[in-house]
C-alpha cells in the first residue's frame, strides 16, 4: 500500500515536471512568432510548401540510394533505405491511429476555451497561451478558429505524424549514409519540426512521442530485415540494378510522395475505400 502511494506520488511529480518542461519549450519556440511578418512567412512557407518543407529530404533519400562506392555497398544501402520506406509507412499508420484515439488538440486550439467530457460532465481544459504568426495563412486559420471553424485534424495532434514520418526517413538515410543523413536529420529537426512548434501546431510532447514511434518501429523492422524480410529486400535491391531505368522511375514517384507525406497515396486509398462502400451498398 505504501509503495503504491509512493509510486503514485512519484508518477504525479514526474508528470507535472514533464508538463512544465513541455510548456516552457513550447512557449520559447512559439515566442518567436507574431513579431515579424517576414519571419513568420518564411516559417509558414517551410510548413505549407511541400517542395520547401520536404523536397530536401527527398533529395537526400535519392542521393543515399546512389551513394555507394561499390556494387555491394550500394546494394547494402538500398536495403537499408527499403527498410526505411516500410518503417515510414508503418509509423505514419501508427501515428494516425493514435491521433484519432487520443484527444489532444493542437496548442493553437488549446488557446481557446475548450470543454471535454469526463464522467458525464463537461470539464474545461487548461488554456495555452499562444502567439499567432503574422503570415496570411496563419491569420486566416486564427480567424476561422475564432469563428468556431475547427478542422477535425486539429483535434488530434498526439503524436506528431510529421515527427514520426520524417524522422523515420531521416534516420534511415543516416543509417545508409552518415553525411547525407546528417543533412536530412538537421533539416527535419531545425526546419520542419521547429516550425511546427513556432506555429503552435505541435508541442514538444507531440514531437517526442512521434520520434519514439519512429525509432521503435524502425529498430524493429531493422531486426526483422535480418530474417525472411531481409531475403525479400535483397531480391528487390538486386532487381533495382537489373531494371535500373524502371527502378529510377519508381524511385522518383516514391521521393515525390515522401515530399508530400504520402498525401496523394492516402487520398487514393480513401477514394478506393469509399468506392468499395458504394459498390457494396449498390
Amino acid at each position: 500500500m505504501i509503495y503504491s502511494i509512493a509510486l503514485s506520488a512519484l508518477f504525479a511529480e514526474l508528470t507535472a515536471r514533464l508538463t512544465s518542461l513541455n510548456d516552457q519549450i513550447l512557449a520559447g519556440m512559439n515566442g518567436m512568432a507574431g513579431r515579424s511578418w517576414f519571419f513568420d512567412s518564411i516559417v509558414g512557407l517551410t510548413q505549407g510548401n511541400d517542395l520547401i518543407k520536404a523536397g530536401l529530404i527527398g533529395c537526400c533519400f535519392f542521393a543515399a540510394w546512389y551513394s555507394g562506392k561499390t556494387l555491394e555497398d550500394t546494394r547494402a544501402r538500398r536495403k537499408v533505405l527499403l527498410v526505411t520506406l516500410v518503417a515510414a509507412v508503418c509509423v505514419l499508420a501508427t501515428t494516425k491511429v493514435l491521433s484519432h484515439t487520443i484527444f489532444l488538440p493542437r496548442p493553437a486550439i488549446e488557446s481557446q476555451k475548450i470543454f471535454h467530457l469526463s464522467d458525464e460532465s463537461l470539464v474545461a481544459m487548461k488554456r495555452t497561451s499562444v502567439r499567432v504568426p503574422l503570415d496570411e495563412e496563419s491569420q486566416k486559420d486564427h480567424r476561422d478558429l475564432l469563428n468556431g471553424d475547427v478542422k477535425t485534424n486539429d483535434l488530434g495532434s498526439f503524436p506528431s505524424d510529421h515527427a514520426g514520418f520524417f524522422l523515420a526517413i531521416s534516420l534511415g538515410i543516416f543509417l545508409a549514409s552518415r553525411r547525407i543523413g546528417l543533412v536530412a536529420i538537421g533539416w527535419t529537426v531545425f526546419v520542419i519540426l521547429a516550425g511546427k512548434m513556432i506555429q503552435a501546431e505541435h508541442s514538444p510532447l507531440d514531437i517526442a512521442a512521434g520520434a519514439a514511434v519512429a525509432i521503435t518501429e524502425l529498430s524493429v523492422l531493422r531486426i526483422a530485415a535480418r530474417s525472411r524480410l531481409g531475403a525479400i529486400l535483397d531480391k528487390i535491391s538486386f532487381w533495382s540494378f537489373k531494371y535500373s531505368a524502371l527502378s529510377a522511375a519508381l524511385l522518383f514517384a516514391i521521393v515525390f510522395e515522401i515530399s508530400s507525406t504520402l498525401f496523394h497515396v492516402r487520398a487514393l486509398l480513401a477514394l478506393l475505400a469509399a468506392a468499395k462502400v458504394h459498390l457494396m451498398a449498390g
